[in-house]
């Protein structure tokens, strides 16, 4: 008796009803088998090459054709197709690469702390944010890897990591030309050259422009914000020294000048802060009349949404160049070695407008101020990784050694609080500080991973990464020189913080005032990691209903880089490496003759000490200044689902959700309080005088608090046809 027919027509209910449940469009299935059927997906996850149903990872992989077809032009773009992963810009409004997978990441971009998701572009591991919000041309694939990658990946990739592999040099002459147009005077452009210069040697160049005008207008200065202008080019060198041995050498370049994200102040109702309070009676009220919410109230009415006031508006500059050399050896058939060596300079400055108002108040500066300067970082990296086979390809090995060292130099601010003249008592007021980071962090590792196969079904990895680092910050503090304030060289007298009696007569202020170093401080920590990872899976042998999957359990875990914290005040306090360990239950089907993908994970992640953000006072602007500190304990789980449904051969039907859970259990921090004077400190607060006023620092339990960046819920749905003419395929999507 043949079964067949029951079999699918019982499947074709039990999916149908799968479908509806999940907000899916309930089409008929097609029971008979069809020309087209869902390409096997090959990622590099665990470092070799495998199928994407069979990785006991959570990996959304993406190729050139998926990219082109979903639009994803930009980094960002990955927000609309892959679960639990958020790209924005970062803190600052800088279009930095500010990545979080599954909640884990960092706003945070100084060159003393790290991001908890590795970005990789051909094995290259890109440390700093600036210039990471590559724009995707010429790209082969992106595999998005969810989860801590802590034995292969190494530190920093607590929550994820992004790995990018580009198109390398091939045998066939080849070119492609890409124009784009819109309005804001969209103009893009991006062009692909391959050319084989005989049998061995082949070369290849991929040059992509993009240049747009803002669309949020500044009332200040009449300057048009959030444009776009980016340049990226990476071309590729490849000898083919023998049958075995394959050299590519990759120099690549970006180019970013661009004008920030602005923001429109608006007041809260029925809140008045501290610090307004403060700052209305001693500067902002003399010197103009009018309170800061006003100013504020100016800028929230200022138009519509796309307008605002802003004194400083905002700036990003950015200019990235790397080289790499990747050799691979094919030692024999089983074993192969792999040198991956790569250096990456980045050289990057930003303006920040902190208040959006009119008003000269809260600028961050490494652009205006001619005692700023940009942060420039070289960063070299070499890692060694021996794959091979044995045992009749019943296991599975790869073994490797990184090094990792990264130096940053002339990373100086220059923060404001004025000018305002007349302030209280008629002088002039101006409160600005100057600090300079620089920092050296180092790094080396040791790993290897084995998978062993007991059967045509049953396999198991264990992996293991021993991690060792040093990472030192220098903080240089600088005053205001009060005698450079007149640009006429005229009488200043400090009288208390941010005040300075002036000579009337002749007083010019002068923008371009000089500093002095007030205080040198520098601190070293090290820190040493040893992260395991176990995974049993079990191959589904194919059968009338299911054409390939597998089902795994992985326990993972992860280590991010501890550091000394930014806060510009006091002694460098040090953070503790943020650490975590991963349960991870997964199923990936293919079903109705590889026509319909199913693929699924449930996770529970632990952490220690978190690294999250914190306020203290920073005692030179009178006013608070974000800190890094741990938070003990928490915990993040979730569920996450893919699915792709070619329902006929030219009509494909995709839908992903993720539903996520996070708790901070273990939080101690301090809050930020006005002192009643008349009082003494409450138990366990500390008071710190600030002239005008004085401020409490009390403790404060934040558990419970939300954790940032980590959605609920998310859902991601999209349909397209492909329609075949006599001029070409067109996709609508």
């Amino acid at each position: 008796m043949n079964t067949v027919p029951v079999t699918r027509n019982f499947l074709r209910s039990t999916l149908a009803v799968a479908i509806a449940s999940l907000g899916l469009p309930l089409l008929p299935l097609p029971l008979a088998a069809q020309d087209a059927v869902l390409e096997e997906v090959i990622v590099t996850a665990r470092k070799r090459a495998e199928s994407l149903q069979e990785t006991p990872v959570a990996v959304t992989a993406l190729g050139a054709a998926a990219l082109r077809e979903a639009g994803v032009r930009n980094l960002a773009d990955l927000n609309h197709i892959a679960p639990n992963i958020e790209v924005q810009s970062a803190n600052g409004n800088a279009p930095l690469a500010n990545i979080y997978i599954r909640g884990i990441g960092q706003r945070n971009t100084g060159p003393n702390i790290d991001s908890g998701v590795g970005i990789y572009i051909d094995d290259v591991y890109v440390g700093r944010p600036d210039g990471a919000l590559l724009d995707l041309n010429d790209i082969a694939s992106v595999q998005v890897l969810r989860g801590p990658q802590g034995t292969l990946f190494g530190k920093n990739t607590t929550g994820g990591a992004l790995v990018f592999t580009t198109n390398r040099p091939q045998e066939e002459f080849e070119g492609s030309v890409e124009l784009r147009v819109g309005n804001y005077d969209r103009l893009d452009g991006a062009v692909v050259l391959n050319v084989p210069l005989s049998d061995s040697w082949m070369t290849r160049l991929a040059v992509t422009g993009v240049s747009r005008d803002g669309f949020i207008d500044n009332a200040y200065d009449g300057e048009s914000y959030v444009d776009e202008k980016r340049l990226n080019a990476i071309w590729q060198l490849r000898w083919l020294a023998t049958e075995n041995l394959t050299l590519d050498l990759s120099v690549n370049y970006a180019d970013t000048d661009q004008k920030a994200r602005p923001q429109k102040c608006v007041p809260v109702p029925g809140v008045v802060g501290w610090q307004a309070a403060l700052f209305d009676a001693i500067q902002v009220v003399p010197s103009t009349g009018r309170t800061y919410d006003d100013f504020c109230q100016d800028a929230a009415d200022e138009g519509d949404e796309r307008d605002v006031i802003s004194d400083l508006g905002g700036a990003y500059e950015a200019e990235n160049q790397g080289v790499s050399l990747v050799a691979e050896w094919e030692i024999n058939d089983n074993l192969s070695l792999k040198s991956v060596t790569a250096w990456r300079y980045t050289d990057a400055a930003q303006d920040d407008e902190l208040d959006h108002t009119a008003l000269p108040w809260l600028h961050r500066t490494q652009l205006v101020h001619p005692d700023s300067g940009n942060r420039e970082t070289d960063q070299y990296t070499q890692e060694f990784q021996l794959t091979g086979a044995a045992f009749d390809d019943r296991m599975q090995y790869v073994a490797g050694a990184f090094y990792f060292s990264e130096k940053t130099d002339g990373n100086r601010a220059v923060n404001f609080l004025g000018p305002f003249d007349p302030g209280i008592g008629g002088l002039f007021m101006l409160n600005a500080t100057s600090t300079l980071l620089e920092a050296e962090n180092t790094a080396w590792a040791v790993f290897s991973q084995v998978e062993w196969s007991f059967n045509d079904n049953w396999r198991t990895t264990l992996g293991i990464r021993y991690t060792d680092e040093e990472r030192e910050l220098d903080r240089e503090r600088y005053a205001l020189i009060p005698e450079t304030l007149d640009a006429n060289g005229g009488f200043v007298l400090p009288i208390f913080s941010g005040a300075w009696a002036v000579d009337r007569s002749v007083f010019e202020y002068d923008p371009n005032f000089g500093f002095m170093l007030s205080d040198f401080t520098s601190a070293d920590v090290g820190d040493d990691d040893t992260s395991f990872m176990g995974s049993i899976q079990y191959l589904i042998t194919e059968s009338d209903w299911i054409d390939a999957g597998s089902v795994y359990l992985t326990y993972s875990e992860g280590f991010l880089s501890g550091g000394l914290s930014e806060a510009p005040s006091g002694d460098l306090e040090t953070f503790e490496p943020e650490e975590v360990e991963n349960w991870e239950f997964g199923i990936k089907l293919d079903l109705l003759n590889r026509r319909l993908r199913i693929n699924a994970a449930v996770f529970y992640s632990d952490y220690t000490n978190r690294q999250l953000t914190t306020l203290v006072i920073n005692t030179r602007t009178n006013s608070p200044a974000g800190a890094t500190i741990n938070a003990a304990k928490s915990t993040i789980s979730g569920i996450e689902l893919e699915t792709t449904w070619l329902a006929t051969d030219n009509l494909e039907f995709s839908f992903n959700a993720t539903f996520n859970d996070g708790e901070i259990d273990e939080f101690d921090d301090t809050q930020l309080l006005l002192a009643d004077v008349s009082m003494p400190p409450a138990a366990g607060c500390e008071r710190t005088d600030l002239t005008l006023i004085q401020i409490d620092s009390c403790p404060i339990d934040r558990a419970n608090e939300n954790l940032p960046r980590l959605p609920d819920q998310t859902y991601y749905a999209a349909v397209q046809y492909n329609l075949n003419t006599g001029v070409g395929v067109f996709i609508p999507r």
